[in-house]
């Protein structure tokens, strides 16, 4: 997208790390092919933490990428504000919603697994409070209400005596009448005083910060019961995405937007409210349960909101590269860094429920960076004019501004941040991380185009077929097309039937998706497609066998070689009429 936007951005040269951050180890070499992630621009400790995945394990960086930001914004989400410069007192949220579509084997699970370990212990370790806690409240709730049974029958027994020698004339037992009467008002206030301290304790709040598998709905009433700021991370989001309400679409975007949840239910159980909520959402989904998503719901989700508010990544999986490594072979020395900021960072995020948004520290931009992000802010608006760079990514473009501003506060917090001294820590975030955290938001803007903009999207699915359409003919002729000597014949054309049932994603495999990508391809002059065979025009009056629609690669001989239009951009194409 260096095109799309007329900004000349360096990369982020990290700032050195302050609290816990001494005595730095070696950095790790890194050097993937074809690999367009910007993953030079990540702040320092990220960067090592994500180099260290993909080397390990041999990931996808996008992959690797996607679990070190979504364990980063759930340590911060609820640690800091980000103040855009828009007014005085207008703060934003800093969460990060991100969704990879990726194959079953591309091993994201082991990503979230290496950098989900420190936040699984502490909610280990908060569940144990919380039980504890909560036998405690029970405790001292029952002998809270044992006390109140005996204030209740002790007031009862002094007002019936009072009232009893009240009746007296004598001037003794009326001194006792007026004594017990006194003293049944204190025992009156004493149990009032108990009782209000009784409504007014709070049950003990779970303070989980992980989930995996939970409807929205659920989601929310456990946000309303337990602690409000939570990150859903989930291998397998089919059933987030197969909903079959809007409703769900819509609460994530106000979940996005940190937007109180009001639910009103047919019963008390059902009714609840979230204030100031905080979500990270972290999630996987195989390409041909997204297809159908974009298939059924694309432009729902765009519309609503949702598919714009996450940063989307689709990257292939790196088959064939991924060695097996020993133990020994492997470092985690920067992964291990990671993980004790994460531990840091969340040993701050549980303090009292009603002061969450006042011991937030409040993140802005420095003056050259503020200037940086309007003049970014004003080029996207431009963009998004008609016939502008991004007429088509609008719903993305429109929150682009905010995804860098987001990004741009969890750099620099958790690279520079220091709770027990934020003071001293540097509020200001720097020029150099706002443009790095603009290079990352310039790729997922990429990858949003490669869904959801239909001529993007058709060269890619075009892409896709030709790819399976040569795997098919090399099948075929034994081996690479390019070694075909050009006196060689050679089998150029397959059944559409049978190129059709080898391609698998993106729905291809419907008629209706396939047809219109293999009419796409015929137009632009790659492919040529032949009709059935009819009997009408079979040489034998009644053949066994007609020949079915076939589609063949067009090519041309260069001297003693065949030159194949696989090429989208090839300089020979010409374009066709069916």
């Amino acid at each position: 997208m260096s095109d799309n936007i007329d900004f000349n951005v360096p990369l982020l040269l990290a700032p050195e790390p302050v609290a816990g951050h001494c005595e730095k180890p070696p950095f790790p070499d890194f050097d993937p092919e074809d690999e367009t992630y910007p993953w030079e621009a990540l702040p320092q400790t990220m960067r090592g933490a994500v180099i260290e995945i993909c080397k390990n394990d041999g990931l996808a960086v996008p992959i690797a990428a996607q679990a070190v930001l979504s364990a980063i914004s759930v340590a911060c989400q609820d640690l800091i504000w980000m103040n855009r410069g828009i007014a005085n007192d207008h703060k934003s949220v800093c969460s990060l919603f991100l969704l990879t579509v990726a194959d079953t084997g591309a091993r994201k699970s082991r990503a979230d697994q290496l950098v989900v370990k420190p936040i699984e212990a502490y909610d280990l370790i908060r569940r144990s409070v919380f039980e504890a806690e909560t036998t405690a409240y029970e405790l001292d709730r029952a002998a809270s209400q044992r006390k109140i049974r005996e204030l209740e029958k002790a007031e009862g027994q002094l007002l019936r005596k009072s009232k009893t020698l009240s009746i007296s004339e004598d001037a003794e037992t009326k001194r006792l009448a007026k004594k017990a009467g006194d003293k049944a008002e204190e025992v009156t206030r004493e149990l009032a005083e108990l009782n209000r301290e009784v409504i007014q304790r709070r049950p003990p709040r779970l303070q989980r910060v992980l989930y995996s598998k939970i409807p929205i709905r659920q989601l929310e009433q456990s946000l309303a019961q337990n602690w409000p700021a939570v990150g859903l991370f989930s291998d397998e989001a089919a059933g987030i995405l197969n909903s079959k309400g809007e409703s769900d679409m819509a609460s994530l975007d106000r979940l996005w937007d940190g937007g109180s949840i009001d639910v009103v239910g047919r019963t008390k159980q059902e009714s609840f409210f979230v204030h100031d909520p905080r979500l990270t959402l972290s999630l996987m989904v195989q390409p041909i349960v997204f297809d159908r998503f974009v298939e059924q719901k694309g432009e729902l989700a765009k519309g609503i909101g949702l598919m714009s508010r996450v940063l989307l990544s689709r990257p292939d999986t790196p088959y064939g590269t991924r060695i097996f490594k020993r133990p020994e072979d492997r470092s985690t020395v920067w992964i291990d860094r990671f993980n004790k900021r994460v531990q840091a960072f969340l040993s701050h995020s549980h303090a009292s429920i009603e002061e969450r948004a006042e011991n937030r520290e409040t993140l802005y931009f420095e003056p050259d960076a503020q200037k940086f992000w309007e003049e970014m802010y004003n080029g996207i608006e431009v963009g998004m004019a008609t016939k502008g760079k991004f007429e088509n990514e609008r719903e993305f473009a429109n929150r682009f501004a905010e995804h860098v501003a987001r990004l741009s506060a969890l750099f620099h917090f958790f690279e520079c941040g220091d709770m027990d001294n934020p003071a001293g820590a540097g509020l200001a975030i720097p020029k150099s991380t706002v443009e790095a955290a603009f290079k990352v938001a310039e790729w997922y803007l990429n990858e949003f185009r490669r869904v959801f903009n239909q001529e993007t999207r058709m060269r890619e699915m075009a892409g896709y077929v030709l790819t399976k359409f040569r795997d098919m003919l090399e099948s075929v002729n034994g081996g690479p097309l390019e070694d075909l000597p050009g006196d060689v014949r050679m089998v150029c054309d397959v059944p559409v039937q049978d190129l059709r049932a080898n391609c698998s994603r993106y729905g291809l495999k419907k008629i209706e998706n396939f047809r219109p990508v293999l009419d796409w391809l015929h137009a632009r002059g790659n492919v040529l497609v032949r009709e059935a065979e009819s009997r009408a025009t079979s040489r034998a009056s009644a053949p066994p066998k007609r020949k079915p629609e076939s589609v063949e690669i067009r090519y041309r001989v260069g001297g003693d070689k065949y030159e194949f239009f696989f090429d989208l951009d090839n300089r020979w194409l010409r374009s066709r009429s069916r």
